[in-house]
C-alpha cells in the first residue's frame, strides 16, 4: 500500500510566486495545484478538496478576510497558511479571525517567502505526523532524551564590548532512532499531563552541568532556562536549585530563569513568595515577550524581575514600521530606568542590530547572531566572536546579511530549521 499524498493548493494572483511556492511543495511530496483567482480558487476548493491551502490575502477583487468567510461557508477542514507581504500584526490579527470562523488556521508567512520556513512550516503540518502521549514523553524525562539546544545571546559588557558570554536553552527531543521531535510537539502534552516541572529540572540538571564543563575549558558562559507557570507551585523549588548550583560550584547570578507573563496564573501569592526567595538567592529573573501582552507592565510592576526580553514580532519590524522602532526604543528606556538588563531576542538582520545597539540595548538574541545548536558549537561560536566580533561597517553588514549569523556557516550546526518555542511552549 502507498502512502497518501497529500493535496495541497496554493492561491496567488502573482505567477511567479505560484511557481516558486509549487515547485518547493512538490519536492516536499504534494499534489499541487493553484489558482490565480477566486473563480478557480472556488471550483479547487471542491473538485481538488486541498488538505492544505496556502492562502494570499491579497488577491484582486476579493480580499482575504472574505476568502476566509467563503472558506467557512464552505465548512472547510483544509488546513491554512496565510502567505502575504503584510505586516506581522494584521497577518495575525487575520489568524484569529479565521480561527473564529472556525477554521483550521496554522499561522502565516511574510513575503518574500523562504524555502527553509516554508519546508518547516509545511513539514509540521503533514498528516505524517506523529502524535505523542504523556506516558512517552515521561520515559523521555528519565532517560534524558530530552535535551537542551543553546542559543548564543551577545552581551554589552561593562567596558562597551560585546561577546558571546551568556545562552538561552530550549528543550528537545532526540529519539534512539536518531529523529528529533520539535517541541510543538510535545510540550503542550507534556503540560497538560503534569510533567512540566520534571522536564523543566532535567534540563536544568543539564545546562548547569554544561556550564561546569564549559568553565573547565576557560569559557565562562551564563544561561538561561523557561520556567513553566506550574514550577512555580513547588515552594521547594529555590532549595533545590541552590542545591544544584552548589554541587557544580556555581555562582547562583550565572543562572537566568524565563518567565512569560503568565506567571503566577495558577497560585500569585505563593509565585511571588517562590520568585522572591530566588531573587534574594541571587538568581536572575526575566520577564519574556516583553511589550506583546496585556499584563507585561502590571507582571512587571509586582513580579521582582532583573530583566525583559522585547518581543520578536516588535524587533522583526524594526526599521519597516515606525512604531515598532518607537516602542522597542521605549522600552529599553523604561528597563535603563528600572536598572534592568535588557535582551532583544528574534534579531535577523544588520538594520535591527544597528538600532538596537544605538538605542542602548544590553543583549542581542536571534538567527543573525546564531540559532540553538550543540554545546559545542555554541563553544566554538563563543570563541571566534571573542575574535572576530560584530564591527558594524557597511562591508561586516553586508557579510553577516549573506551568512544570516555573525558566527561562520562551519561553526554552528543547527538542530533543528526554525525559530525554536521556549520551554513553556511559545511561538
Amino acid at each position: 500500500m502507498t502512502n497518501k499524498v497529500e493535496k495541497l493548493l496554493i492561491v496567488d494572483d502573482e505567477e511567479p510566486v505560484r511557481q516558486y511556492l509549487a515547485a518547493v511543495c512538490r519536492r516536499l511530496g504534494f499534489n499541487v495545484e493553484t489558482a490565480r483567482d477566486r473563480a478557480t480558487f472556488e471550483r479547487q476548493l471542491v473538485s481538488f478538496s486541498p488538505a492544505v491551502i496556502l492562502l494570499d490575502l491579497q488577491m484582486p477583487g476579493k480580499d482575504g478576510i472574505k476568502i476566509l468567510r467563503m472558506l467557512s461557508d464552505y465548512d472547510s477542514k483544509a488546513k491554512i497558511i496565510l502567505v502575504s507581504g503584510l505586516d506581522e500584526r494584521t497577518l495575525a490579527t487575520t489568524v484569529k479571525v479565521g480561527e473564529k470562523l472556525g477554521l483550521n488556521m496554522d499561522g502565516a508567512l511574510t513575503k518574500p517567502v523562504l524555502i527553509d520556513s516554508l519546508r518547516d512550516k509545511l513539514r509540521g503540518g503533514q498528516s505524517t505526523r506523529h502524535t505523542v502521549g504523556a506516558d512517552e514523553i515521561e520515559q523521555a524525562i528519565m532517560l534524558g532524551d530530552i535535551r537542551p539546544a543553546y542559543q548564543a545571546k551577545a552581551v554589552r559588557g561593562p567596558d562597551g564590548q560585546w561577546g558571546i558570554t551568556e545562552t538561552e536553552a530550549f528543550a528537545r527531543w532526540h529519539r534512539r532512532d536518531s529523529s528529533v521531535v520539535p517541541p510543538g510537539d510535545f510540550i503542550d502534552v507534556a503540560e497538560r499531563a503534569g510533567l512540566l516541572p520534571a522536564m523543566t529540572m532535567s534540563m536544568l540538571e543539564q545546562v548547569v552541568s554544561q556550564m561546569r564543563r564549559w568553565e573547565s575549558r576557560g569559557l565562562k558562559m551564563s544561561a538561561a532556562v523557561n520556567l513553566s507557570p506550574s514550577t512555580l507551585t513547588d515552594y521547594r523549588f529555590p532549595d533545590r536549585l541552590e542545591r544544584l548550583m552548589q554541587e557544580y560550584k556555581l555562582n547562583n547570578s550565572r543562572l537566568t530563569l524565563e518567565l512569560t507573563e503568565s506567571v503566577g496564573m495558577h497560585n500569585e501569592r505563593l509565585a511571588m513568595e517562590i520568585l522572591s526567595r530566588l531573587r534574594i538567592l541571587g538568581f536572575n529573573l526575566s520577564i519574556d515577550d516583553f511589550g506583546t501582552g496585556y499584563s507585561s507592565l502590571e507582571q512587571l510592576y509586582r513580579m521582582p524581575f532583573s530583566e525583559l526580553k522585547i518581543d520578536r514580532f516588535l524587533v522583526r519590524d524594526i526599521g519597516k514600521r515606525t512604531e515598532a522602532d518607537i516602542i522597542v526604543e521605549a522600552i529599553i528606556k523604561l528597563g535603563r530606568q528600572l536598572k534592568l538588563d535588557v535582551c532583544a531576542e528574534g534579531v535577523e538582520s544588520s538594520e535591527a542590530l544597528k538600532f538596537l545597539i544605538g538605542a542602548g540595548c544590553d543583549k542581542i538574541q536571534g538567527f543573525y547572531v546564531g540559532r540553538p545548536s550543540t554545546a559545542e558549537a555554541l563553544e566554538e561560536c563563543a570563541r571566534q566572536f571573542s575574535e572576530d566580533g560584530f564591527g558594524l561597517s557597511v562591508q561586516s553588514a553586508m557579510s553577516m546579511e549573506r551568512t544570516g549569523r555573525f558566527c561562520s556557516p562551519a561553526s554552528f550546526r543547527p538542530d533543528l530549521a526554525g525559530s525554536p518555542p521556549a520551554l513553556t511552549g511559545q511561538t
